[in-house]
């Protein structure tokens, strides 16, 4: 009861910060509040990786091409586009765009915004796709230096079209807070890590969305987003767990939202680090995670069964070679490397939140002479101290962002460590295997090699996913029009709302 009520009381001072009146058409403003688990520390949907910085940023800005449901690009600021080549596109790009700082779109702030993603360690392994990019008038020429059947729809979904005088008359930092785009919402109240407010632009020169201001909050704890919902103090709840998700789909006021999604759970080690880089260490450390018990905690997800293309059923395998719940066999293998309460061993495990699930595991790790200190840190010096594989373990909510699920790849490819391969692993066989399935067209093939892929990664086991994360939200009734790509961002652009 204290917890909940210390819940309650938080969530209201942060109506207060932002003033959230119940959303109204009055004096021609529809205005709604949207929670999601965390609010973002800055507005640059490139260098802060978290689907609540994409889901505002791409309200703010643009990009070459934003992707539907079925992962097919679809026109933005490049109307239209043909393959020109085996690595060659040109793009068609509608000059009618302007910024909310009243500048012109141009050609430059396109070339600019591309050459960008290689600046930004986030982005960097997409930029790095980029082999050149030139215009001429209107035309867009991005030469890519690899046939990766997923590249071309990674790099137009992840191209954000950003004002290069605005950035070079005001630094890169200005993105983070003041962020200047040609989307049709402007930020007009920003606090850190607690909450945004974005507005209708009114030079926006195209249709303007119907909800014309939306306030983001971030409210971590599941239940007190969706009380937040049912009080009627949000119109969008999202990422709810399976119980508050059944109870919205009982309350006759509120609809409900649904998506397979591609979130998974995973802990990653890091495998440059002794004796993390051993596999039989590794091995007895993922004997000794409870992931049953651990999907209880979470509210009932799913089990993961694989370590990669969750979402993508015809790759998506489990495998025979995947530790499972043993704490016996745990034993056994961290004896065998000379690890016991006798001769005891101490890992960091860093995470951005905190996790009932983490703490059983750190319970039946002690036992077992493992000492985990777990480590809550605030979402920027994670996301820093991640990339640069400052950690012995790292906890965290991955999503394959780009689209395709030759995507997943990256995750353990060695030459993405640092901004996807996380956990810093490497193996032969994979490596071998990586660029032979990026450009595979015969189905049956690629499934041979990803089931492969999944086997050995499930042996040597760089990491463990514990569970999937689908999408359950709930919102208003009379909210409606709500988008949700693949990559769990969610967007209100053509949403409508009529309470």
């Amino acid at each position: 009861m204290k917890r909940l009520i210390v819940s309650l009381l938080a969530i209201s001072m942060l109506f207060a910060l932002y003033a959230c009146n119940k959303s109204s058409d009055s004096g021609g403003v529809v205005e709604i509040t949207v929670a999601f688990e965390s609010a973002p520390n800055g507005l640059d949907p490139l260098s802060e990786d978290s689907v609540e910085c994409k889901s505002i940023g791409y309200m703010i800005y643009d990009r070459l091409a934003w992707v539907d449901t079925t992962n097919t690009p679809q026109p933005a600021v490049a109307k239209s586009w043909e393959q020109t080549g085996a690595r060659s596109y040109n793009f068609e790009i509608n000059m009618d765009y302007t910024f909310s700082n009243g500048d012109k779109i141009t050609m430059d702030d396109i070339v600019f915004s591309i050459n960008r993603m290689k600046e930004v360690p986030k982005s960097a392994s997409t930029g790095a796709l980029v082999e050149s990019v030139s215009y001429n008038g209107n035309t867009l020429t991005i030469n890519l230096n690899t046939e990766n059947r997923a590249a071309f729809t990674r790099v137009v979904a992840m191209a954000v079209i950003f004002n290069k005088k605005y950035v070079e008359e005001n630094g890169e930092d200005a993105l983070f807070r003041n962020p200047v785009g040609t989307g049709p919402y402007k930020v007009t109240e920003f606090t850190p890590g607690a909450g945004v407010t974005i507005e209708v632009r009114d030079d926006y020169p195209f249709t303007k969305p119907q909800i014309t201001k939306i306030n983001y909050v971030g409210i971590s704890e599941v239940s007190s987003r969706y009380i937040a919902l049912e009080t009627g103090q949000i119109q969008y709840a999202w990422g709810l767990n399976a119980p508050e998700y059944n109870l919205a789909l009982d309350n006759d006021k509120l609809d409900t939202y649904f998506a397979g999604g591609n979130r998974a759970m995973p802990i990653y080690f890091n495998c440059e680090r002794p004796p993390l880089d051993d596999v039989n260490v590794r091995r007895g450390l993922v004997h000794a995670l409870d992931i049953d018990s651990y999907c209880a905690l979470q509210g009932g997800r799913p089990k993961a069964t694989g370590m990669l293309f969750a979402s993508y059923p015809d790759f998506y395998t489990e495998s025979a070679n995947l530790p499972e719940f043993n704490m016996d066999r745990a034993r056994e293998l961290l004896e065998a490397a000379g690890i016991s309460p006798a001769n005891p061993v101490t890992f960091e495990l860093i995470c951005f939140m905190g996790d009932p699930g983490l703490e059983m595991y750190q319970s039946a790790l002690r036992t077992l002479g493992v000492e985990l200190q777990i480590n809550i840190q605030e979402i920027s010096v994670y996301i820093a101290n991640d990339a640069q594989g400052n950690f012995d373990m790292c906890w965290t909510v991955q999503v394959n962002r780009d689209y395709h699920m030759l995507n997943d790849l990256d995750r353990f490819d060695v030459n993405t460590i640092g901004s996807r391969n996380l956990c810093r692993y490497y193996n032969p066989r994979v490596q071998e295997l990586i660029p032979l399935m990026q450009v595979e067209a015969d189905a049956a093939r690629l499934r041979e090699m990803a089931v492969e892929v999944n086997d050995i990664l499930s042996q040597e086991v760089p990491g463990v996913f514990i569970l999937l994360l689908p999408i359950y939200s709930a919102m208003a009734k009379g909210l409606s029009g709500v988008e949700i790509e693949s990559t769990n961002q969610t967007y209100f652009r053509s949403a409508t709302y009529n309470p």
